[in-house]
C-alpha cells in the first residue's frame, strides 16, 4: 500500500515555508500563531480550523510513522509542502518534533524556539493536555467520531509517544530539557531565535525583519481558556453524536430484551 501522502496534489505557486516553531505545545505557541497572523504569514497550529482535519492529521500520522519508526520511506521536502499545503509558518504539535528535517530541507526557513521553565509547563501540561488525551468520554467516543476527533486524538498521542513514550512523569521533563538543549545546539545561529513567555513582539520581529505592530502582543490560551474551549468543543461533539447514540441505545436495548427473551 502507498503512503497516503503520495496521493496528495502539489500546490502551483506555493508560498515557501519560512517559519518552524520548534517549542512543544504550552509554551506560548497559541499567542505566537496570532502574532505570526498579525505580521502577515499563514501559520498552521493544532487550534487552527482547518476544513478537512481528518486528511492532515492522518497525514501528520503517517509523516511520525515514516519518520520516527520507521514503518515506510521518510518524508521529503516534497512531501512536506504538500502536508502542509497553504501554510507557510508551521507550530505546535506535531511539527515541532520534526525540526530537524525542516531546518535540512529548507535552507532559508527560520526556526523559533518557545520556551519557559520547566516546571512551569509541566503543571501546563497536567492541567490541559494530560487530562484531555486521559478523557474517559473522548476515549470512548473517539471510535464513533472518525472524521476530527479520532485521528486528532491518535496525532496527539502518537506525538507524544514519540516525545516521551506517553510518560508524563519525570520523563516528560527530561526531554523537554533535551528537547530545548537539542534544538539550541542544533540550529544554525543565524537562523535562530529563542522567545520564551512574555518577550513580546520586539525580539521577534527584530528576527523576522519586520516592524512592530502598534497592537498589543497577543496572549492567549492559558489554562483556563483551553479547558473552557475543549469543554466547548466537547459539548459540540457531544450534541452532534446524540441522535446516533440515541439509536445505537435503542438497538442494544433491543437486542438484550431478545435475548432474554430466548
Amino acid at each position: 500500500m502507498g503512503r497516503l501522502i503520495d496521493q496528495e496534489p502539489f500546490i502551483q505557486d506555493q508560498e515557501p515555508l519560512k517559519i518552524v516553531v520548534a517549542g512543544l505545545s504550552r509554551t506560548g505557541t497559541a499567542s505566537l500563531y496570532l502574532a505570526l497572523q498579525e505580521l502577515g504569514y499563514t501559520p498552521w497550529h493544532m487550534c487552527e480550523p482547518i476544513d478537512d482535519p481528518r486528511r492532515m492529521y492522518n497525514q501528520w500520522m503517517e509523516a511520525m510513522d515514516c519518520g520516527f519508526r520507521g514503518n515506510g520511506r521518510a518524508y521529503d521536502r516534497a512531501d512536506f509542502d504538500r502536508l502542509r499545503g497553504k501554510y507557510d509558518a508551521l507550530l505546535d504539535i506535531p511539527a515541532c518534533l520534526f525540526w530537524e528535517d525542516f531546518h535540512q530541507l529548507y535552507p532559508d526557513v527560520k526556526i523559533i524556539l518557545t520556551t519557559r521553565s520547566v516546571d512551569s509547563w509541566f503543571r501546563s501540561i497536567h492541567s490541559t493536555i494530560v487530562p484531555w488525551l486521559e478523557k474517559t468520554s473522548l476515549n470512548v467516543l473517539q471510535f464513533v467520531e472518525p472524521r476530527r476527533l479520532r485521528p486528532e486524538m491518535r496525532m496527539v498521542k502518537t506525538a507524544y509517544q514519540v516525545f516521551c513514550n506517553n510518560d508524563y512523569g519525570t520523563r516528560a521533563k527530561e526531554r523537554f530539557l533535551e528537547h530545548n538543549a537539542r534544538v539550541r545546539k542544533g540550529v544554525d545561529p543565524h537562523r535562530f531565535l529563542e522567545l520564551r513567555l512574555g518577550d513580546g513582539w520586539e525580539p521577534l520581529c527584530v528576527f523576522l525583519g519586520v516592524p512592530v505592530p502598534s497592537v498589543p502582543y497577543p496572549q492567549i490560551n492559558n489554562t483556563n481558556e483551553f479547558n473552557r474551549r475543549a469543554n466547548e468543543a466537547d459539548a459540540a461533539l457531544l450534541a452532534e453524536l446524540r441522535p446516533w447514540l440515541a439509536g445505537m441505545i435503542v438497538v442494544l436495548a433491543a437486542g438484550l430484551w431478545i435475548w432474554a427473551r430466548k
